[in-house]
């Protein structure tokens, strides 16, 4: 379902902004003490089912049934006890946590407008002493409760999220769990989005292509540089430069993690974005994006620039595997709960 709702803005822009959204996410998993710890919000909404209930009933009102409503959450919090990371796993009842997830779970899903959710394998610590950084990786993930869920309750979309950071590890959860609906991955896709880009055949066999037959997706970063510098030139046209080209150029930050000068290129954009603030040297310098291609092609190899998006999967893989062989040979390969290997290290970079 799709819904398109264009909402003017009132601002002192005069060009309105529109927002198209397309569903309502109710957010119980958040674990910071600035929401969770401020009555009951992000996380601590789990501690009461009924009251998330309502809320997603009132939503579903408020939006007149139009959009879609769906939550996410953890697959519980330390309520009622102490949480220890170096006894957890053995102290804690795994079919009674398991069930507490069920039962929320089954409350929220109970009146038949949540249909969705999107859960992160993880409990949530709400003792103040742990930061959202350390509720990311200290609780360990526990895959196996979010993959029961998905199996007991088919009519429900079930979503694992968690410790997920690469295009390969989407398709191993996927393969391990026909119930699963889909993979949430979050700052692995921000750290590295190019390593995603043979989503389509890699997921779903299938590809990007138009009526035709025709490849609708650039063959090429530098391909994608090109049209991307067209929508760069008219945001600029658009609006202010100087309040708008750090944004416009972050999302393209990115696109060369993990190559060789890749910081170079993130050095160039951050040049670029430093003179934005200066009216007088914009107006002696090519458009945005003349400096945004000549960023890439300066610091960049022809290799890295023309490798296609299946030359750089396979490339992906195959470092990988290197890595393992390696980390396995020295004894440094860290492993979690369900014996997935860790790849985090281009998502500390980006961090």
């Amino acid at each position: 379902m799709q819904q398109t709702t264009m909402h003017p803005h009132v601002t002192n822009n005069p060009h309105p902004i529109y927002c198209d959204y397309t569903a309502i996410n109710l957010n119980c998993g958040c674990p910071s003490p600035k929401v969770a710890g401020k009555g009951c919000f992000g996380a601590a909404l789990m501690q009461d089912p009924n009251l998330v209930r309502q809320l997603t009933t009132s939503l579903h009102e408020g939006s007149m049934g139009t959009l879609p409503v769906t939550v996410k959450c953890r697959i519980g919090t330390d309520a009622g006890y102490t949480f220890n990371q170096r006894d957890y796993l053995s102290s804690i009842n795994e079919e009674k946590e398991y069930q507490s997830l069920k039962q929320f779970v089954e409350t929220v899903a109970s009146d038949g407008i949540v249909t969705d959710f999107q859960i992160h394998a993880r409990i949530a610590v709400l003792n103040k002493n742990y930061s959202p950084a350390d509720n990311r990786k200290v609780p360990p993930l526990r895959y196996d409760h979010v993959r029961r869920l998905a199996t007991e309750f088919p009519e429900l979309n079930i979503s694992l999220n968690g410790g997920i950071e690469t295009l390969s590890g989407v398709k191993t959860q996927l393969n391990l769990c026909d119930s699963l609906d889909g993979v949430m991955v979050g700052r692995g896709f921000v750290a590295n989005p190019w390593s995603f880009a043979m989503a389509d055949e890699v997921l779903y066999s299938g590809g990007n292509n138009d009526d035709e037959g025709q490849s609708t997706r650039p063959q090429n970063r530098l391909e994608l540089l090109e049209q991307y510098g067209k929508h760069a030139d008219y945001e600029e046209e658009q609006y202010d430069p100087a309040k708008i080209r750090r944004f416009v150029t972050k999302a393209i930050t990115q696109l060369f993690a993990g190559e060789h000068n890749g910081k170079r290129f993130r050095i160039a954009l951050d040049e670029i974005n430093r003179t934005s603030h200066k009216a007088e040297a914009r107006q002696t310098q090519p458009a945005l994006s003349e400096l945004i291609l000549n960023a890439a092609t300066t610091h960049l190899s022809e290799e890295v620039l023309y490798r296609s998006p299946k030359e750089s999967y396979e490339k992906m893989l195959y470092d990988d595997e290197q890595a393992e062989r390696k980390q396995n040979g020295m004894g440094l390969v860290i492993l979690d709960v369900d014996g997935q290997h860790e790849s985090v290290s281009l998502v500390q970079e980006w961090q």
